[in-house]
């Protein structure tokens, strides 16, 4: 997972954007089409390019984090002496819906990206949407693991 952090992050979002890569990051939260078409004409053909040939790896990214996380939550849980209960079940439900979300926000940015002017601004939108649930969804389950090291640590004897 971390290999394909760093990639998508340090490599192929930059190659994209021409910048520090958070123009990836924009697009997905831009909500308006008319800002996600300003977007991507200022990544220039090279950008757009990039984007299309690269996509591929938010996928693989998509799929590692998400299996990573479930795995992690189940293997703390499990640790921790404890079954899988209704929160921990509900924690990796919602870290496999995370790559989900982002699967199903790559394919609606490649598709805007193919052709931005015929792409519906209420899809847009939606997509927007999809990328803020995904963001939520990861950021829930980073805590909740958090939590569980916590709770791993405080009760470990040596």
């Amino acid at each position: 997972m971390t290999f394909m952090f760093v990639t998508v992050m340090f490599f192929v979002n930059p190659a994209i954007d021409g910048g520090n890569g958070s123009g990836v990051l924009e697009l997905q939260l831009s909500f308006n089409k008319n800002s996600g078409i300003e977007l991507i004409k200022s990544w220039g053909e090279p950008g757009v390019n990039n984007f299309k040939n690269l996509i591929f790896t938010d996928y693989l990214y998509a799929f590692s984090y998400s299996l990573f996380f479930a795995s992690l939550i189940s293997y703390l849980t499990q640790k921790k002496g404890g079954e899988l209960g209704f929160a921990s079940i509900t924690f990796v439900s919602l870290a496999l819906l995370s790559g989900v979300l982002d699967c199903v926000e790559n394919s609606l940015e490649l598709s805007f990206v193919n052709d931005p002017h015929l792409f519906s601004s209420g899809l847009f939108y939606v997509h927007s949407m999809i990328a803020t649930l995904k963001w939520v969804a990861i950021a829930s389950v980073m805590i909740y693991i958090f939590v569980l090291l916590i709770q791993k640590n405080k009760f470990h004897t040596p």
